[in-house]
C-alpha cells in the first residue's frame, strides 16, 4: 500500500554525536556555575571561619589556633582566586559595561590572594602573647619587626591589583569606595613593613627597650587656635618602660599639672614672635606654624617645669578624634551623653564652653574622661581597633589633624616620611599657599570663623610671577554670646595675628588689612623662610579681608623649550571648618593649559577649586 500524498515522511532522529553536543551546551555551563558558586561560598565560609578562629586564637593566646587561621585564609582565598580568575570569567570581563564589574571583582580577589598568602609563614610563628595586661611583648614584636618586610611584594603587587578597580560598570561607585578603603590599609602596611620594621631597634627604644620614654598628646581645641592647631588645654602623657604602658598624667593643664598658666622661663626653639624673652605659660608655647618647632617649645616649655619629662610631643585635635571615634565606635560620657564622630565638635568644643559656664572644671572634667576612653582603646591591644585607629589617623594627617614631634632622629624622620611631622612644607621654584592665625584674646570663637582664600597669579613672559592672595573671614559667632566685652571665653569678638608665609625665593611681600590693624612686619621663621604678619580684631558677624602680595623671580615657572609650569604648595591651618580654595592662574602673553589635571582652562590660563584642607603640591602645564 503507497503512503498517501499528503503525509509527511518520518522525522529524522538526530545522531548520537549531535545529542552529546547539545547535552554538553547545557550541562557544562550549569556544571560551570554550580562550581563556581560553590566555590565562591564555600571561600567565603573558609575566610569566614578563618578570621573567627583567628580572633579568638589571639584572644585566647592560641598559637595554634592562629597557626591554622592563616592555612585556612589561605586555602579560602585561593579558591575563590581560581574561581574568579578562571577562563570563562575572564572572558565575561570583556562583556561591555557588565564586565566591569567582573573585572573590578578580579582585581579585588588578587590583591587580597596576594596578601593572605603571603602572610601564611607569619601566622605560623605569630607569637599570641604580644600584648597582654597592658604591655607590648618585645621579644614577640622583635620577631613579627624581622618577619614583616617579607610581605612587601605581596603589598605592593596587591596596590597594584586595587589601582585598577574603576567605579565603571554595575556598582562601580561601591567599588570605588571599597578600593579607597582597601588602598588606605595597603598603605598602612607597605608603611609599616617597608618603612618602620626594618626600623627595629628603634621601635624597641621607642618602647621602652633601654629606658622609659614618654610622650605627651596635646588635646588641642579648636574654639581658640593657635597657628599649628587648636590651644593644648588638655594632655595625657603615655609611659612605655620595658613595653609596659601605663598614663602618668592625664588632666587639664591649668588645672590638673599647672594652678593656672603660669609664666615659665624656657629656652624657645622658635624666634619671636612665636616666643617671649620673658616666657611664655605651657599652652602659649606652641605657637609656631611648623609643628617641628611649635612641638619642640611644648617639650621644653614642659621639660622645664613639670615631671615626668616627655620625649616627644603628638598633637590630637577634634578632627583626629571625630576620626578615632568613626572608627572605632561612640563614646558615652555622662554629662555629654553619646558622642558621635558628627556630634563631637558641636559638643565638646562649642556647646559645653556655654552649658558649664558657671564652672568650667565640670567642662574640663568630662574631657578628661573622653581622652581616658580614647586612650583605653588604643591600649587594648585589639587588633581591629588599633587598624582601624592608625588607618583613620594616617588619613588625618596630611591635614595636620595628628602632628608629632620626637626628640630622637629616628622616629622624627619616621613622622616626617609618614607626613606626620605637621611641617610648613616649602621648596625652592614652587608657589605657597600658607597663611596662619593665632587667638589674641582668649575668646573660643575661632571654631566659628569661615574662612575663603583666592590667589590671583599672573605669570610673566620671563616666567616670574606677580601673586595677590585675598583672605576673606568671616566672625560667625553665634547670637548668644558676650558683645560687651573684647577679651574672655565667652566673648563673641575674634582677635587674631596672621601670618603669612613667603615662597621661597620671592620677593616684595605687602600686606593690606582693615584700618585699625596692627602695622604688618616680616619675620624670619626659624627653618630658613620669610613670614609676613598683621593683628586686628573683628566684630561678630563681621567680615574682613587681609591681602597678601609678593613678587616670584624670573625663570621660576619658564620650562626649557617653551611653556610655562606653575607649582603652588599648599599649607593648611588644622581647623576644624575647611578653607575654601581659588587659584586663578593667567597667563601675561596667554597660553594653553587645556592638559593640565584638575585644572579648569580659562581664557588667558586656568582656575582650581578646592580647600585649603590638606599638605599637596598642585602642577598647571602650559604650552
Amino acid at each position: 500500500m503507497s503512503q498517501a500524498a499528503n503525509e509527511q515522511p518520518p522525522a529524522q532522529q538526530p545522531s548520537t554525536g549531535v545529542r552529546i553536543v547539545k547535552i554538553l551546551a547545557i550541562a557544562l555551563p550549569l556544571l560551570f556555575v554550580a562550581w563556581f558558586a560553590i566555590s565562591m561560598i564555600f571561600g567565603a565560609f573558609q575566610l569566614a571561619g578563618a578570621a573567627s578562629l583567628f580572633k579568638s586564637g589571639y584572644s585566647g593566646k592560641d598559637a595554634a589556633a592562629i597557626k591554622q587561621a592563616g592555612a585556612q585564609a589561605a586555602a579560602g582565598m585561593a579558591r575563590i582566586d581560581t574561581a574568579i580568575s578562571s577562563p570563562p570569567m575572564r572572558i565575561a570581563a570583556f562583556i561591555p559595561w557588565v564586565g566591569a564589574a567582573v573585572g573590578n571583582t578580579q582585581h579585588f580577589v588578587s590583591a587580597g590572594n596576594e596578601v593572605v598568602q603571603a602572610s601564611v609563614p607569619i601566622t605560623e610563628s605569630f607569637d599570641p602573647n604580644m600584648y597582654s595586661n597592658g604591655a607590648v611583648n618585645l621579644v614577640a614584636l622583635d620577631a613579627l619587626l624581622k618577619q614583616a618586610p617579607e610581605l612587601n611584594t605581596a603589598l605592593a603587587t596587591a596596590n597594584e591589583e586595587l589601582a585598577n578597580v574603576t567605579s565603571f560598570g554595575p556598582l562601580g561607585g561601591l567599588f570605588a569606595n571599597a578600593r579607597d578603603e582597601a588602598q588606605a590599609y595597603i598603605g598602612l602596611g607597605e608603611f609599616a613593613t617597608g618603612r618602620v620594621a626594618p626600623q627595629r631597634q628603634l621601635i624597641l627604644d621607642a618602647l621602652g627597650a633601654n629606658g622609659p620614654q614618654n610622650y605627651m598628646i596635646a588635646f588641642e581645641n579648636p574654639a581658640q587656635l593657635r597657628a599649628p592647631g587648636g590651644a593644648p588645654l588638655s594632655a595625657a602623657i603615655v609611659a612605655f618602660d620595658q613595653g609596659k604602658m601605663t598614663i602618668p598624667f592625664n588632666g587639664y593643664i591649668a588645672g590638673d599639672a599647672f594652678k593656672g598658666h603660669p609664666i615659665i622661663q624656657y629656652n624657645p626653639a622658635s624666634p619671636p614672635p612665636w616666643s617671649e624673652p620673658g616666657g611664655l605659660g605651657f599652652v602659649n608655647s606652641g605657637a609656631h606654624p611648623d609643628w617641628r618647632l611649635a612641638g619642640e617649645d611644648l617639650i621644653r616649655s614642659w621639660n622645664t617645669a613639670k615631671e615626668p619629662k616627655v620625649d616627644a610631643m603628638i598633637g590630637l585635635d577634634t578632627r583626629a578624634i571625630e576620626a578615632l571615634i568613626r572608627a572605632t565606635g561612640p563614646i558615652e560620657v555622662e554629662g555629654y551623653g553619646t558622642l558621635t564622630a558628627d556630634n563631637f565638635a558641636q559638643k565638646v568644643v562649642t556647646d559645653a564652653y556655654l552649658d558649664f559656664q558657671s564652672d568650667q572644671r565640670v567642662r574640663q572634667s568630662l574631657n578628661d574622661k573622653v581622652a581616658e576612653v580614647m586612650i583605653g582603646r588604643l591600649m587594648s591591644g585589639d587588633l581591629q581597633t588599633l587598624a582601624s585607629a592608625a588607618v583613620a589617623l594616617a588619613a588625618e594627617a596630611p591635614g595636620r589633624h595628628l602632628q608629632m614631634r620626637f626628640q630622637v632622629p629616628g622616629l622624627q624622620q619616621i613622622a616626617v616620611d609618614a607626613e606626620a611631622a605637621g611641617e610648613v612644607y616649602q621648596t625652592p621654584d614652587h608657589d605657597t599657599v600658607g597663611f596662619f592665625s593665632r587667638n589674641r584674646n582668649m575668646s573660643k570663637v575661632d571654631v566659628y570663623s569661615e574662612r575663603e582664600m583666592i590667589s590671583n597669579v599672573t605669570v610673566n613672559a620671563d616666567g616670574s610671577a606677580n601673586v595677590e592672595q585675598v583672605l576673606t573671614v568671616k566672625n560667625n559667632a553665634p547670637a548668644d554670646l558676650d558683645t560687651n566685652e573684647k577679651i574672655g571665653y565667652t566673648t563673641a569678638w575674634s582677635a587674631n595675628e596672621w601670618f603669612f608665609y613667603l615662597p621661597l625665593g620671592a620677593t616684595d611681600p605687602k600686606i593690606a588689612a582693615p584700618e585699625g590693624y596692627k602695622k604688618p612686619s616680616t619675620h624670619p621663621d626659624g627653618l630658613g623662610r620669610i613670614v609676613a604678619t598683621t593683628e586686628g580684631m573683628i566684630a561678630p558677624q563681621a567680615t574682613d579681608q587681609i591681602t597678601f602680595s609678593y613678587t616670584i623671580p624670573a625663570g621660576t615657572f619658564s620650562k626649557d623649550g617653551g611653556g610655562y609650569s606653575y607649582r603652588t604648595q599648599l599649607n593648611p591651618q588644622p581647623m576644624q571648618q575647611s578653607v575654601a580654595l581659588t587659584l586663578n592662574v593667567a597667563f601675561a602673553d596667554g597660553a594653553n593649559c587645556t592638559s593640565s589635571p584638575d585644572w579648569q582652562a580659562t581664557g588667558d590660563g586656568a582656575v582650581w577649586t578646592g580647600e585649603q584642607s590638606i599638605r599637596r603640591t598642585l602642577n598647571l602645564e602650559c604650552s
